[in-house]
């Protein structure tokens, strides 16, 4: 398993999220992978990882930040469009052939406005299945705001799908 963040460094990391440190001794000794600084536009082209094959790929509730100051607003929406363009096209090159990528994301407005399906299949990915997101599956995990003041607080999930994308079959 390879677990990434766009941060730069560990420092980066025990500054935003105080309860990183546990969590990164909790991957490692589970023999984890920790990787800093990767963009997941460029990741399929990262010195480390192009070589790597997954059977899947997990981003639970991407997030471009906030360069707007709604979700709703209509240049917010894009910038989010344009992480997860980025995200699939980079991961369908990372998957297996029976690889499959996850995205979980909430189902109300203004995020259903991001078109998840949409741009999975405008990145060459055919949806295999939606399912409802359950914590339950996902033991331990807390999902964190990301950046600000409170980035190491939870979110409210509400209604969420997880969408797993796979390549086109050929027959």
């Amino acid at each position: 398993m390879v677990a990434t963040t766009l941060l730069h460094s560990k420092a980066n990391l025990f500054d935003k999220h105080p309860t990183a440190e546990a969590n990164l001794k909790e991957l490692k000794d589970l023999g984890c992978t920790i990787m800093y600084n990767i963009n997941v536009h460029t990741m399929s082209r990262h010195r480390s990882l192009k070589q790597m094959e997954f059977d899947r790929i997990v981003y639970n509730f991407p997030h471009a930040g906030y360069k707007y100051q709604r979700e709703h607003d209509k240049a917010q929406i894009k910038l989010h469009q344009e992480l997860l363009e980025g995200f699939f096209k980079s991961a369908r090159d990372m998957i297996t052939k029976n690889g499959e990528v996850h995205v979980t994301h909430k189902t109300a407005y203004p995020f259903d406005e991001w078109k998840v399906k949409d741009l999975a299949i405008k990145a060459g990915l055919c949806l295999v299945e939606e399912v409802a997101f359950s914590k339950d599956d996902y033991p331990g995990y807390e999902n964190k705001r990301g950046d600000g003041k409170r980035c190491n607080k939870t979110f409210p999930v509400g209604e969420c799908s997880t969408y797993k994308f796979g390549l086109p079959k050929l027959f």
